[in-house]
């Protein structure tokens, strides 16, 4: 699901082909993280630079490829950290309860995909998952102090 005039979702844009299969004949659980829930994992260069950067070689890494993609992209003073939605919904889980607890989601019928790239309804389609809101300070907080345990060659 995209917001007005942003075009198809990324990876349907990758391989329209894929996703319909995926959405229209299959049988697989599908979790979704739409672009307005994706974007919520949002830090600021200020931010990376003090809390990433000081840690290590790979932290400096992180910064300095995050940095030079930001400066060359006339991105701002803000990035949206990637995959790191998935890192939270599938690694970040309590052992208590193995499910992204900490992040809001509601569960729909499976919409179908047409050959367009867009949603048609489909009432009687299997559940779909449908992250509203994920834990952003779990995630980063995860990121930097494993950057910097990991820095100070501890585990």
């Amino acid at each position: 699901m995209t917001p007005e005039g942003a075009g198809l979702e990324y990876n349907t844009q990758i391989d329209l082909l894929a996703a319909q299969v995926v959405f229209n004949d299959s049988d697989l659980r599908v979790w979704q993280v739409p672009r307005d829930a994706y974007v919520q994992v949002l830090a600021s260069r200020a931010e990376m630079l003090t809390r990433m950067r000081p840690h290590g070689p790979l932290g400096a890494h992180l910064y300095d490829a995050l940095g030079h993609t930001s400066e060359l992209w006339g991105l701002g003073e803000t990035y949206v950290l990637g995959d790191s939605p998935l890192v939270l919904l599938t690694a970040l889980v309590s052992n208590f309860m193995p499910i992204p607890s900490s992040s809001r989601w509601v569960d729909r019928p499976r919409p179908r995909l047409t050959d367009s790239g867009s949603y048609e309804a489909n009432p009687d389609g299997p559940p779909l998952r449908i992250f509203t809101q994920l834990d952003t300070r779990l995630v980063l907080e995860d990121l930097y102090a494993q950057l910097a345990v990991h820095a100070d060659g501890g585990h």
